[in-house]
């Protein structure tokens, strides 16, 4: 399977969505990086931080987990521990990867949907943050999203080593 520009593997655009979630989720942890500074200084210099910093440090740094997951899938960058499996023929390593692809891809999707049911709670009952009373279903609606994104790239991934020559 080639990812030639008139190939019907999508590798290219595959590579450069993983290259956006990853810088989106690098983004998000600077800024949160940026924001506990700010409000160590504000403690630090007037004795008063940033109101509800651990709020949204709480919520961004969960999200951009979730981003750096899906970049790490699509560009293969996960661990892999190839001691029981070295000896094996390229073939049969990429098919054993690629079943392992396809029950992280399973659990991935179970996650999702758990995290579908957890956010449509959390938007009905108007779920909130304790300081600032932020409402806390987008957070949960981005991180569903990139998980969703990830169960897909996982099945994508799959379809490629099962396929590789």
């Amino acid at each position: 399977m080639a990812d030639g520009p008139g190939s019907r593997v999508p590798g290219e655009w595959v590579a450069r969505a993983a290259e956006i979630v990853g810088i989106v989720g690098a983004v998000i942890s600077i800024a949160m990086a940026l924001l506990v500074t700010c409000s160590v200084l504000g403690r630090w210099l007037f004795d008063q931080g940033v109101p509800g910093d651990f709020e949204f440090v709480q919520m961004g740094t969960a999200v951009s987990v979730f981003f750096f997951l899906a970049a790490c899938q699509a560009k293969r960058g996960n661990i892999v521990v190839d001691t029981f499996t070295g000896f094996m023929h390229e073939r049969a390593r990429n098919r054993l990867d690629a079943f392992w692809d396809v029950v992280y891809g399973l659990v991935m999707a179970f996650l999702t949907y758990c995290m579908v049911l957890g956010t449509a709670e959390s938007f009905k009952s108007g779920t909130a943050t304790m300081v600032l009373l932020l409402p806390q279903w987008p957070a949960l609606l981005i991180s569903t999203l990139v998980l969703a994104l990830l169960s897909c790239l996982c099945f994508w991934s799959a379809r490629r080593l099962w396929g590789a020559r």
